[in-house]
């Protein structure tokens, strides 16, 4: 009996010892799986974002500019591009936070996979699967980081946080989306850490100045050492992204705090301060080699990063010199916080006074992170916007956990403000959260930072649970555990884990990131631009281009552009996809650079005036050849059509001015979008959808039910049916009349405008590709998807040929061509000239007939898919008269400056017999048959101008 007892005791003990093991290791593999869990919700997807011909497809517009700056590291391994050429025409840029740690680091990984020579396929899988990897590393530092707050259950907890967030952190961290986002996070943790285990080792080693003066270097060594390796955090995580500066503002509020408790509750400054400035200063003379201008900017390394680091020491050291002084003149502790805030007071008016532009910097910045608001041009910005629902949203990304974050952060402040000497560490971590909850209310980009602060919120409050759940007598004696132990764990984590794995929130948000982007839609526009246009220095000479599409460059702030090399105008969402795909500058880009100047452009209401804002803003070299132009510029009703109204200088005028949102008053949602005269008028609606084509007033009218002319918002009339939208009259002069009632519009749809709007003269469709879509408004009237415009039109800039004519005096000609997009679909390029009081006329075309092969790439010039089914035909209505002539590419595009010659003559009745170029008869000169074949715009005898097309997808960036 006894030998069974023994070995009973034995096999106890032994299990004890095992239950010991898993109680000490067990974060390990906890670890593991959660860190398994995070990559796999993150590269499940990634097939979506590799298209047939094995190109990649990324979310977003920036992977696209960083895929380009990581093949610049490969080419020229292992140094940043320091200048860029290639975007941002008729300047140049230089890549800011671009071209940084990451691309270096995704660079250096392909290079290992590749064995030394990557093809394009590793690379691209290699950008691919960066962002889940970097952030499954993101577990570490953070659960580290919720150790020192709870222990290991809480930093287990801060790391199942990370995991099942459905915010901004998992939206960009998933397969295919390639960016500096999760790498921000992941320096920013390691950073914190850092800087957790500096100060709690100070406030541990009480380093003061005098150990400085008595030489006793000893006492100073641990404290300076992680100072210093704090320093070197603080750059890396700015060598990544250099706004990431704001972290120097985070820990300088943090210091201005716990050093005033510090001196409040009896003990020196010089504690904290002493590693801070050892800190601040290692940052700014490790930063001092990678400065790049001396213009005040947080976008690109400059001297206010090493002025902002060293402006942080020099508070720390007036902090600890102020508190040396209350000391000797034996002032109320009590009164220090106020002493400092003074001094600073006078440091920022001396600043205001001395150095304005220095201070209207300051607060713009400060504006633009914490503002608890956006301007115009960042609320056109998806992630720059602030949350429409703060408690919605951050419910969805967070679930409970973002109350029991609260409720942690609550106990820790209770205690840092409770106790006569609070951990400097738990007060850094509180800081900077408040700041990550400020910057998220601000711009909803942050939230990937604010997943930080709801992890250390979490791990605070478990640890605070934890001592009362006594898990430690449960190593000790397995049979020890209780019913209340087992149900407060489990409660914990439901509380934190239950509603993202209840609702699925996490899964389902990695599937919805987990789509490729606008590029799919610009792919054959971006390939045929590639292909079919001349490469940079090539255009009108066909000589070898002189810029290296991977070349290097030094930095200049306007790079000096020669003959023969161009710019591509497109908004500026667009422009990393036209030098990335399409291998061409843009003159806008997601940089936001030339934003301004590219949207005066396309709101111009007069070709003259848009051409000349071409040649005064972008005039080096040949200027700006092309026009590109998507149906969410095109298109009234998209969230893209009023942005540009947020940027431009030159017109004064707001979203309401160019376009209607029409809404469901009962429901608020939105029903389609109509556009105004003003709208009509402007460049980027006469190219998208007439082509450049004059167009003729509608004879009807649109109704609505309310309409705020300011706003642009109007409903739908209150039961009307989709055929009760639109009004016929028998003319456009009485369509006219009718729009003068309330709610009442002239046109506004199916591309048909109150007013004639005049043809352009210098513009030409080259090519139109991407994937075809009617309107919203034609969706409504037919309730089924139909003919549309292709999503992408290309137009190049050209001389025009000109063409003089006569015909009777003092009257109208109308000339009119059929030409054929490319795609089997047909428009009619039509415009109109008066003639003066001897007959003779003149007009300059920029579509041309024949010769269209004489002048292809080779030469210098493009080869445009967009030709000509017909001659010119021109027609004066008024006395029966009529002629018709070819007009050749060399004409067009200014080889030849030869006029085309145009005589006109009367009709006769053999003309109806005699076939026009592409087989049909010449419309006869009655007005009714002229009207009906020759409408200006009309395309194939449709409704439409040419085919509407229109969306509402949101601009992702």
């Amino acid at each position: 009996m006894s030998q069974r007892l023994d070995e009973f005791e034995e096999r106890l003990e032994a299990y004890e010892s095992q239950i010991d093991t898993v109680y000490r290791l067990y974060h390990i593999p906890v670890l593991a799986v959660l860190m398994a869990f995070m990559l796999w919700v993150r590269i499940r997807d990634y097939g979506r974002h590799i298209a047939a011909d094995g190109t990649v497809l990324y979310r977003g517009n920036d992977p696209y500019y960083h895929y380009r700056t990581t093949n610049y590291v490969l080419e020229n391994y292992p140094f940043n591009m320091p200048f860029d050429p290639w975007t941002s025409f008729d300047t140049g840029t230089r890549v800011g936070q671009f071209g940084t740690i990451l691309d270096q680091l995704v660079a250096t990984a392909a290079l290992i996979v590749g064995l030394g020579s990557p093809s394009e396929e590793t690379v691209i899988l290699t950008t691919l699967f960066s962002g889940p990897v970097l952030a499954a590393l993101c577990a570490i530092p953070l659960y580290f980081i919720g150790k020192r707050l709870g222990g290991r259950f809480g930093g287990i907890i801060a790391v199942v946080v990370l995991a099942l967030t459905a915010g901004q952190f998992l939206t960009r961290s998933v397969a295919g989306y390639y960016g500096h986002h999760v790498t921000e996070v992941l320096f920013t943790l390691i950073a914190l850490l850092v800087g957790m285990k500096m100060v709690a080792v100070a406030q541990r080693e009480k380093p003061i100045y005098e150990f400085v003066r008595t030489r006793e270097f000893d006492l100073l060594r641990e404290p300076v050492l992680w100072g210093a390796a704090f320093g070197v955090t603080l750059v890396v995580a700015i060598l990544n992204w250099p706004p990431a500066v704001f972290l120097f503002g985070v820990f300088a509020a943090f210091l201005f705090v716990q050093l005033s408790l510090e001196f409040i509750r009896g003990h020196s400054p010089d504690h904290i301060a002493i590693p801070s400035v050892v800190a601040m200063v290692a940052t700014a003379v490790l930063l001092l080699p990678f400065i790049q201008t001396t213009e005040l900017t947080v976008t690109d390394y400059s001297v206010f990063h090493l002025a902002f680091a060293l402006g942080v020491a020099a508070g720390a050291v007036v902090m600890a010199g102020v508190a040396r002084l209350w000391e000797r003149r034996d002032i109320a502790r009590a009164a220090y916080p106020a002493g400092v805030v003074g001094v600073g007071l006078i440091g920022v008016a001396v600043i205001a006074v001395a150095l304005p532009s220095v201070f209207d910097f300051l607060i713009s910045q400060v504006e633009r992170v914490a503002g608890f608001g956006a301007t115009d041009t960042r609320a056109t910005i998806g992630e720059a916007q602030a949350p429409d629902s703060p408690v919605s949203f951050f419910f969805a990304n967070y679930g409970l956990g973002i109350y029991t974050a609260l409720a942690g952060f609550g106990l820790l402040l209770y205690r840092v403000f409770s106790t006569k000497r609070p951990q400097a560490e738990y007060l850094l971590i509180a800081v900077f959260s408040a700041f990550m909850l400020a910057f998220t209310l601000t711009q909803v980009r942050f939230d990937y930072y604010f997943v930080i602060a709801v992890g250390a919120g979490n791990a605070y409050l478990v640890g605070w649970v934890y001592q009362y759940v006594d898990l430690d007598n449960v190593r000790q004696d397995f049979t020890n555990i209780q019913p209340y132990q087992i149900l407060i764990v489990i409660a914990i984590l439901f509380v934190i884990a239950g509603v993202p794995l209840v609702t699925g929130a996490t899964l389902a948000t990695a599937d919805d990131a987990s789509q490729p982007g606008e590029m799919e839609q610009w792919t054959d526009s971006l390939d045929w631009l590639s292909e079919e246009t001349p490469e940079p220095g090539a255009y009108g000479t066909g000589d070898d281009p002189r810029l290296d599409y991977y070349g290097t460059y030094e930095p200049t702030d306007d790079f000096e552009y020669e003959a023969g090399e161009y710019g591509v105008l497109s908004w500026w969402d667009y422009g990393h996809y036209i030098t990335t795909r399409g291998e061409r500058i843009p003159v806008a880009n997601p940089f936001q650079h030339h934003a301004t100047e590219s949207a005066d452009f396309l709101l111009a209401d007069d070709e003259d005036e848009a051409l000349d804002l071409l040649d005064e803003n972008h005039g080096d070299g040949e200027g700006v050849q092309y026009v590109m132009v998507d149906y969410q510029l095109g298109y009234a009703g998209t969230q893209k059509y009023g942005a540009p109204t947020a940027f431009e200088s030159e017109h004064d005028i707001s979203d309401g001015d160019v376009g209607i949102q029409v809404i469901n008053p009962e429901t608020g949602e939105f029903v389609y979008g109509a556009h105004t005269q003003r709208g009509y008028d402007s460049m980027r609606v006469q190219l998208y959808q007439h082509h450049g084509s004059a167009q003729e007033p509608a004879s009807f009218t649109l109704q609505l039910g309310e309409y705020d002319e300011a706003s642009g918002i109007a409903t739908i009339p209150e039961g009307a049916q989709p055929d009760d939208l639109i009004q016929e009259h028998a003319s456009p002069e009485e369509a006219r009349e009718a729009a003068q009632a309330p709610n009442v519009i002239h046109g506004g749809v199916l591309g048909q405008p109150g007013e004639r709007t005049e043809a352009l003269e210098h513009f030409r469709l080259v090519h139109a590709g991407g994937p075809v879509q009617p309107s919203m408004f034609e969706l409504l009237m037919t309730q089924q998807v139909g003919a549309g415009d292709q999503w992408v039109k290309t137009f190049e800039r050209v001389d025009g040929a000109t063409i003089e004519g006569t015909g009777p005096a003092e009257s109208e000609i109308q000339a009119a061509v059929e030409i054929d997009d490319g795609t089997g679909e047909a428009f009619t390029y039509t415009q109109f000239a008066e003639t003066d009081a001897d007959g003779n006329f003149e007009m300059t075309v920029p579509y041309a007939t024949t010769g269209y092969d004489e002048y292809g790439v080779e030469e210098g010039y493009t080869n445009t898919d967009v030709r000509a089914n017909t001659t010119y035909q021109f027609i004066e209505m008024e006395e029966g008269m009529i002629a018709e002539a070819d007009v050749s590419e060399a004409q067009v595009i200014g080889e030849d400056d030869s006029p085309v010659a145009v005589e006109m003559e009367p009709f006769e009745e053999s003309d109806l017999t005699d076939p026009a170029p592409d087989g049909d008869v010449t419309a006869p000169p009655e007005e009714d048959a002229a009207d009906e074949e020759m409408v200006a715009g009309s395309v194939d005898g449709d409704e439409t101008a040419d085919g509407e097309t229109g969306d509402d997808e949101t601009a992702e960036e």
